[in-house]
């Protein structure tokens, strides 16, 4: 893996999706991961032209990690396939939608069923999208217990 990307934790104005994921201790592991990619440290940040449309990040839970026996070599292939390069709310969720991950890494199915959403990745199994949404500057996230590998 690549050395973690720096970035300017001293910055003014509304909070960016940089400053506010790192609070999230249940996703601890793919924070990790995504904070050794510059692109994706520049996508949470707003410092990137690859999101002008929005950013809406499925998080994976470090539960999701934990399902494996070893982190992927590429775990930033990994962790694209959860950053989408637009706004995805909740309605939207909801009401059903497909959209394409970051660099078109996977497509991203949504549904919904007795008051729960799912997200399908390519073929995988779907799998539960949870919380209304934590919104920052930069994007919003929601936590999944799935790594799209």
């Amino acid at each position: 893996m690549n050395e973690p990307y720096i970035y300017d934790a001293n910055a003014t104005g509304p909070p960016q999706l940089s400053d506010v994921i790192v609070k999230e201790k249940s996703a601890s592991i793919a924070i990790d991961a995504i904070l050794r990619s510059e692109s994706l440290v520049r996508a949470i940040s707003g410092d990137s032209d690859d999101f002008s449309k929005g950013l809406t990040l499925l998080l994976p839970t470090n539960k999701a990690f934990q399902a494996l026996d070893d982190i992927p070599d590429d775990i930033e292939l990994v962790m694209k396939r959860h950053f989408i390069p637009q706004v995805v709310t909740p309605q939207m969720m909801e009401h059903g939608t497909t959209v394409f991950s970051y660099e078109r890494t996977a497509s991203l199915r949504f549904t919904s069923s007795q008051d729960k959403v799912y997200v399908q990745a390519d073929r995988r199994a779907p799998t539960a999208v949870y919380g209304a949404g934590v919104q920052a500057g930069s994007g919003t996230y929601f936590l999944v217990d799935e790594l799209f590998v």
